[in-house]
This record gives C-alpha cells, sequence and structure tokens, in this order.
C-alpha cells in the first residue's frame, strides 16, 4: 500500500510539473502612459524621428512580466522589448530569409532538417541584446541602422513536426548559425 501512494503522489507530481512547465502567456494593449519610464526615456533618446504606428504591450506569463513597443520605419517592422522595471532585454526587426547570408542560411536549414521531421518557418527576425559588450542604447540603433554589427542573433518563429505532432517553437541562432536556444510556444 504504501508503494501505490509513493507511485500516486510521483505522478501527480509530475502531471503538476508539467502543466506548470507549459507557460500561459497574456501580451495586454496599454497606453503609454502605463509603460516603464525609464523605458520611454531611452526610446526617447533612441528612436529615429520617422516612426509610425506605434503601440505599447505589457507582456505576462506564468513566470514574469515584461513590456514591448511595436513600431514601423522605413516600411519595416520593429519590436523592442523590456523587462519588468523598463530594462531593456532586445530589440528586433522583421527580416527575409534573402537577407540572411546563405552560409548561415544552410547552416540554420540544416539543423532544423535533422532536428524535426518537418518544418515552415513563419517568421525570421534579427535580434540586438543589451549586454555588457552592447549597451541598450546601441543595442536600439543598431536595430534601425541595417548595419550588421557583430553583435546580432536570427530569432526564428516555426511550425514544426515532432513525433506526428505540430508545434510553434520559437528558436534563436547566433548570426553564423549555430543554435543557442529554443522554446515552445504553444
Amino acid at each position: 500500500m504504501k508503494h501505490v501512494c509513493l507511485i500516486l503522489f510521483l505522478c501527480g507530481s509530475l502531471v503538476c510539473t508539467a502543466q506548470n512547465s507549459h507557460a500561459y502567456k497574456k501580451e495586454e494593449r496599454i497606453e503609454k502612459k502605463a509603460f516603464p519610464k525609464n523605458a520611454l526615456d531611452l526610446l526617447d533618446k533612441t528612436l529615429p524621428k520617422k516612426i509610425k504606428e506605434v503601440t505599447y504591450y505589457k507582456l505576462q506569463d506564468s513566470l514574469k512580466v515584461s513590456y514591448e513597443v511595436k513600431l514601423k520605419y522605413n516600411d519595416q517592422k520593429y519590436s523592442i522589448a523590456f523587462g519588468k522595471k523598463g530594462v531593456l532585454k532586445d530589440a528586433e526587426v522583421i527580416i527575409q530569409q534573402k537577407y540572411i547570408t546563405p552560409r548561415t542560411l544552410e547552416k540554420i536549414k540544416k539543423y532544423l532538417y535533422n532536428t524535426y521531421a518537418s518544418f515552415r518557418i513563419k517568421e525570421i527576425q534579427r535580434q540586438y541584446r543589451n549586454t555588457k559588450d552592447n549597451t541598450a542604447e546601441d543595442a536600439i540603433k543598431d536595430v534601425f541602422s541595417n548595419d550588421k554589427k557583430p553583435s546580432y542573433y536570427y530569432e526564428i518563429i516555426a511550425e514544426v513536426k515532432i513525433e506526428k505532432k505540430r508545434y510553434f517553437i520559437e528558436i534563436t541562432f547566433t548570426k553564423e548559425g549555430d543554435f543557442e536556444v529554443e522554446r515552445i510556444l504553444n
């Protein structure tokens, strides 16, 4: 009887853990005044003059709260993400496959072919991060410059097939096409 109770307890723990690892995510549009002030100050200092369609969002998942601003500039879509306290996480621009060097794109696709039964790339973003080597101001300026500085990544949203099930994933590669990290979106 002790063994049965122990097995039931362990199974229940696994189910709870599995449910919690599948993150809940909510994206809510907010007014500019609800956005962190230090993030707004940084944006005022670094954004180009002729930006369009600026929208502010609060993102909340089961672990954290973050903020994001989405905008258009020169007919391209950008997003700039901040942590709960308004510290820049990254700045991204949506790009097409043709803007990735052939060697890097080949390496990314080779990884996807070797990892998944099938895949379909839905969106590619060039990502600039706030790091000790690349300040928040530099990351935002770099994303708008079209200058491919040494410190960027590719973030890819793809639909993949794993064991007869389809998933959407977000997968990050270095600028050379080396795998960095992935997470399941649905």
